[in-house]
């Protein structure tokens, strides 16, 4: 026969407490697990340092920078020390490459005395050592012979930078040169259209006329100021550009020269 075994019966007291005891070690578990998130996130939510800051904006800064540069903004034309210390100061101001001292009287003495277009053609095209324009290509016959100027000048010379008088194109070149401006050209000069250069607009014409007929033909000719080549009109050859653009500076210089106020006899 079996034996008998008797199961204990359970009291309510010792129900719950099972179920504490059960309950415990998950709770405590959990408490630990909130107690980790809220340390994460803490540290994440502390202020950060300029030094912090900084290295945020060092990791996300862009490779590159964009320039909006507006290509039909009129070109400033730069003194004979600004070019100086731009471009000629690499050279000049140490003597590198033989090149003759800024305030160097010795140095410039035998070269002032071969006289200032001399000097200007070697400072334009270039001399032995020294490259054209001084290594910048960008710079104009004006702005090379102002700095040539600003250098011989500082060592005893007494130049005046200018440039060399143009020949005054004939009659019959500036008729011809209307009829081509009237056909081809006034469509945008007359207006503006496009940013051209109107020819009553003085200050532009004025920045133009400086840099010479040989810089306008050639701009004319390839459309390197904004316009198209030979005024959108490919027909044309390189006289009737250049008679087109000898009418236009006439033109203009005649609106410089209305603009230009007359000084009275005796004003100061």
């Amino acid at each position: 026969m079996a034996e008998h075994i008797e199961m204990k019966k359970t009291t309510p007291q010792e129900f719950v407490l099972a179920l504490l005891g059960g309950l415990f070690a998950p709770l405590i578990a959990i408490i630990l697990i909130i107690v980790y998130v809220m340390g994460i996130q803490g540290g994440h939510s502390q202020a950060q340092t300029p030094a912090d800051e900084q290295a945020v904006l060092e990791r996300i800064r862009p490779i590159g920078v964009a320039l909006a540069i507006d290509p039909k903004a009129p070109r400033v034309e730069r003194t004979g020390e600004q070019v100086y210390n731009e471009v000629c100061a690499a050279c000049h101001a140490s003597g590198a490459l033989g090149a003759p001292k800024y305030k160097d009287a010795a140095a410039w003495g035998k070269r002032i005395a071969q006289g200032y277009d001399t000097l200007l053609t070697h400072a334009i095209k270039g001399f032995r050592k020294m490259p054209a324009r001084g290594g910048d290509p960008e710079l104009t016959d004006l702005e090379v012979a102002r700095a040539m100027v600003y250098m011989t000048n500082a060592a005893g010379a007494k130049f005046e930078a200018v440039l060399k008088r143009e020949p005054q194109p004939s009659a019959e070149v500036l008729a011809r040169g209307q009829a081509v401006y009237a056909q081809t050209c006034a469509r945008c000069h007359d207006t503006g259209l496009t940013g051209a250069q109107r020819l009553s607009d003085v200050q532009a014409w004025q920045a133009l006329i400086q840099q010479g007929k040989e810089y306008l033909y050639k701009a004319a000719i390839e459309g390197t100021l904004g316009g198209p080549p030979r005024g959108g009109d490919d027909r044309l050859g390189d006289a009737e550009v250049k008679a087109a653009v000898d009418y236009m500076v006439e033109e203009a210089k005649q609106a410089i020269a209305a603009a230009t106020p007359v000084k009275q006899a005796g004003a100061r």
